[in-house]
């Protein structure tokens, strides 16, 4: 089979094993639940500092409250990855399961947090309050920086749950791995946000068509905040699907790539048909 044909049968197997074990979708669903935590306490914190003019601790307040929101997506991420590895290796999992192995691995976890944090920040800095064609550069900058930081860090995770690797050397071993391995996120992961964009698309219409009503009046505002409500609990879906399916994705493709372990429903053609030959 050709990439793209590769490609459509992983996506296919992912969305399989999704169907098979719904339960991996109460990781990131668990995830966004505990986020809300430090966001409320933290993000409320620095809006009264930054209302009573308290400009560093704000951002102090804020940079504390971004690391322990990304550490509770990271936590509940590495859950998923560790139960992914067990159902592909045909052991039932659990929630409690995955979420004993992330927290037996918190100190890694947390400092991968930490390294996340910071390039969120230098993202943001890269963004920055311009005006013009600088604001046009630096979001532009920003856009292909979180690109490309997505796809380098693809199998961080894996390598700290999976190896049991420290933050550093995961990060490290996922940039080499995915410099050799160019192009395997590429067309399966493609293919599975292409099945997304069912949702995705009419959730941005709803938000669009949410926004434009609020601008109004009377009934209009109502049935603006509805169509504004489902939009964006539509995006949210989408977002624990995309979740589940890049972790199973990459969990697979881990133990090919680094010749260990089972990768479940997929077949070796499958998987290399998807890497970049050399």
């Amino acid at each position: 089979m050709g990439k793209w044909a590769d490609g459509k049968a992983l996506s296919n197997k992912s969305w399989g094993l999704l169907k098979e074990n719904k339960y991996f979708l109460w990781f990131p669903i668990i995830g966004f639940l505990l986020a809300l935590i430090p966001f409320l306490v933290f993000g409320g914190g620095a809006l009264v500092l930054a209302v009573e003019e308290i400009n560093v601790w704000a951002i102090v307040v804020a940079a504390i409250g971004l690391i322990f929101i990304n550490l509770s997506f990271t936590i509940s991420g590495a859950a998923l990855v560790a139960a992914v590895d067990e159902e592909l290796a045909g052991r039932d999992s659990s929630l409690g399961h995955g979420f004993g192995k992330a927290f037996g691995r918190i100190g890694a976890l947390f400092l991968w947090s930490l390294i996340q944090a910071a390039v969120s920040a230098l993202l943001g800095l890269l963004r920055g309050n311009n005006n013009g064609g600088a604001a046009i550069a630096g979001n532009l900058l920003a856009a292909i920086g979180a690109a490309a930081w997505s796809i380098v860090t693809l199998f961080v995770t894996p390598f700290i749950m999976l190896k049991g690797q420290g933050a550093v050397q995961a990060l490290k071993s996922s940039v080499s791995m995915v410099k050799e391995k160019w192009g395997t996120q590429v067309t399966g992961g493609i293919r599975i946000g292409l099945r997304l964009l069912i949702i995705v698309l009419p959730a941005i219409a709803l938000i669009v068509g949410g926004i434009f009503l609020l601008t109004g009046s009377g009934a209009s505002v109502s049935l603006g905040l509805v169509l504004l409500g489902i939009g964006i609990l539509l995006l949210m879906i989408s977002a624990v699907l995309g979740n589940a399916l890049r972790s199973i994705f990459s969990v697979a493709l881990f133990h090919f790539t680094t010749g260990e372990g089972s990768y479940g429903p997929f077949t070796p053609q499958e998987l290399e048909g998807v890497l970049k030959k050399k």
